[in-house]
């Protein structure tokens, strides 16, 4: 399933959103809607169809083309620059369509416009950083604090072709429940798709981990202290009646990656599994097994210093163990 590589990377407990433009008449969902409510509700599994009938902030109607941008009488306001126009509706192209519904669901892979991901400060600072690792160049930020995630988020990506990131506005953080320390990065599908396969095969890479030989001793000996032997590139061991593998990715961070993993009768069981669940970790189908898995952020080299840090180590296998044993219940 598409976006589970960027998800399990980043480590993000909400979901990813898709956005898909319309322009033809559907129905729309019953009950009304700010369109930065429905982004945050799709963040938890919703799947919400906005039109003008249900849409209730004039702001989104303008920006995502709902009805056109202002006009005089001669045809059309004339905008400061260009992007000043595309935060406002505006549309670079002559063809101007009415947009007719916006669909708001979580990413699952499907074809849409634009990709939405709600992050703290510190893991939109990691994707701005693998942003341009790949593309060589950087995010410039471009917002003013009104009609954030839908014009700046969404409708400025779509018509810019480039990702931007919005610190949302004040309907956003009262209305639709984004905590204080949220924002908003929007990305093109296609660009998306390109930093999601990028991961997945660096996934594949990473999950090779360090060669145990080079890791320090003092690490070595917390991980066998907690009953995992060493393998080549992890270490491996069981918790609670559940295998569990633990991955050292050395680096900037030494970061830790803790997987277990639930096996189940055919592929379609495990495809249903991945695709229905909303918890916080992360889950990626692999023929018939489902893999759970939880990657912190910590410097394990110098956390493993620190008074506390096997039972920290612990709680997190815990963590990971006890979702495996939820979902093989389902």
């Amino acid at each position: 399933m598409r976006g589970q590589a960027f998800r399990r990377y980043f480590q993000l407990p909400s979901q990813l959103v898709a956005v898909k433009f319309l322009y033809e008449d559907v129905e729309g969902s019953s009950g009304n809607f700010r369109f930065c409510e429905a982004v945050k509700r799709a963040s938890k599994g919703e799947r919400i169809v906005l039109t003008e009938f249900n849409l209730s902030c004039s702001g989104a109607e303008i920006s995502l083309g709902f009805i056109p941008p202002l006009f005089d009488e001669e045809n059309e306001v004339e905008y400061e620059n260009e992007t000043e126009g595309m935060l406002n509706g505006e549309r670079k192209s002559d063809e101007r369509r009415e947009t007719k519904a916006v669909i708001v669901e979580p990413y699952r892979g499907q074809e849409c416009d634009v990709i939405l991901v709600i992050a703290t400060p510190d893991k939109i600072m990691r994707i701005s950083s693998l942003y341009s690792q790949l593309f060589n160049e950087s995010i410039h930020a471009v917002f003013k604090g009104e009609n954030a995630v839908c014009g700046e988020a969404t409708a400025y990506v779509k018509e810019s072709g480039k990702p931007n990131v919005s610190f949302l506005c004040e309907g956003a953080r009262e209305y639709a429940n984004y905590s204080r320390e949220e924002i908003v990065i929007g990305f093109p599908e296609e660009i998306f798709k390109k930093m999601d396969l990028a991961i997945e095969r660096e996934q594949i890479k990473s999950l090779c981990g360090c060669l145990m030989d080079d890791l320090p001793l003092d690490v070595v000996n917390s991980f066998e202290k907690l009953g995992f032997d060493k393998a080549t590139d992890h270490f491996i061991g069981f918790y609670n009646g559940r295998v569990v593998k633990i991955y050292i990715f050395k680096g900037d961070r030494n970061a830790i990656g803790i997987y277990s993993s639930v096996k189940f009768k055919n592929e379609e069981d495990a495809e249903n599994v991945v695709n229905k669940y909303d918890g916080n970790l992360i889950v990626s189908k692999r023929e018939n097994w489902v893999e759970v898995s939880h990657i912190e952020d910590m410097d394990v080299f110098r956390e493993v210093k620190s008074p506390g840090f096997e039972e920290r180590i612990k709680k997190l296998i815990e963590i990971v163990v006890e979702e495996a044993k939820k979902i093989k219940e389902t």
